[in-house]
């Protein structure tokens, strides 16, 4: 009996091997941590198609965020927006501003995360600001994500959800989210969630046959040449020179580290 104790206290003190001098639980810390798994957020994802887009937006800009032109093709779109002359306000104030846009919002997508390929920005008839993502990872780990980094509150509405700022909370992130069919995300105004969920999940109408009826913006937007930078303004977006007065229900704009081009063509410079 006394042998039998002598080798089980012998096995208790013994030191494994893969714990020899200088890696016991007092460096326990300083061994690298196992890897984590792979995220399906880690992927570059693009966004999905553009057929779903509303029928009445003002404004929609797709932004490749690994064009490696990119830089240099915000700086040709920001110069490019000033010294046009007939931009609407809004889209001149918030294509000028582009770069300070993604800036702010770049590293927020970090913190939370995900990496997309494409970002878009579309503007409503109010002229809100929404921008738009596609992150293909699971719902619930992205949700409590979002919670943690974001500080705002997921709640289930009709037909989805929405995150929102929560009540009583100081200011901490400047949207809120609406969860979107497709893996899509909008980042759209606080308070607006709801309501502008409802209007980028209607889908467009089909054109009537027959009628003069301009292509849905996804089609339009989709047939703009590759490009860091591309985008539609609808309605009378842009007045210049011979379109003055015009009914034009759509122009098209695209930015490269070359230059700005709307309706192919540089744009006219202002007076």
């Amino acid at each position: 009996m006394r042998a039998a104790l002598l080798v089980l206290l012998s096995a208790a003190c013994a030191v494994p091997q893969d714990m020899a001098a200088g890696t016991g639980p007092e460096r326990a810390a300083e061994l690298p941590a196992p890897a984590a798994p792979a995220s399906r957020c880690e992927a570059h994802d693009d966004l999905g198609g553009l057929e779903w887009l509303p029928a009445d937006l003002p404004l929609a800009v797709v932004i490749d965020l690994e064009a490696a032109e990119l830089p240099a093709a915000i700086q040709r779109l920001q110069d490019g927006v000033r010294a046009a002359s007939g931009l609407p306000v809004v889209a001149s104030l918030g294509l000028g501003q582009l770069g300070l846009q993604l800036g702010i919002l770049r590293p927020q997508l970090q913190a939370l995360g995900i990496a997309p390929r494409e970002l878009l920005l579309l503007h409503d008839r109010g002229g809100a600001v929404v921008w738009v993502l596609r992150a293909r990872c699971d719902l619930d780990g992205l949700q409590a994500a979002i919670t943690t980094a974001w500080s705002l509150r997921v709640r289930t509405v009709s037909g989805g959800a929405v995150a929102e700022a929560q009540a009583g909370a100081g200011p901490t992130f400047a949207h809120d989210v609406a969860f979107l069919s497709g893996d899509r995300l909008a980042l759209v105004p606080p308070g607006t969630a709801m309501k502008l969920r409802r209007w980028l999940e209607t889908a467009a109408p089909l054109p009537v046959p027959g009628s003069q009826s301009a292509a849905p913006a996804g089609e339009r937007l989709g047939g703009i040449a590759a490009a860091p930078i591309r985008g539609v303004l609808a309605g009378r977006a842009l007045q210049t020179g011979a379109s003055a007065g015009s009914t034009a229900l759509s122009r098209t704009l695209r930015a490269t580290g070359e230059g700005l081009e709307i309706d192919g063509q540089p744009p006219p410079a202002g007076p």
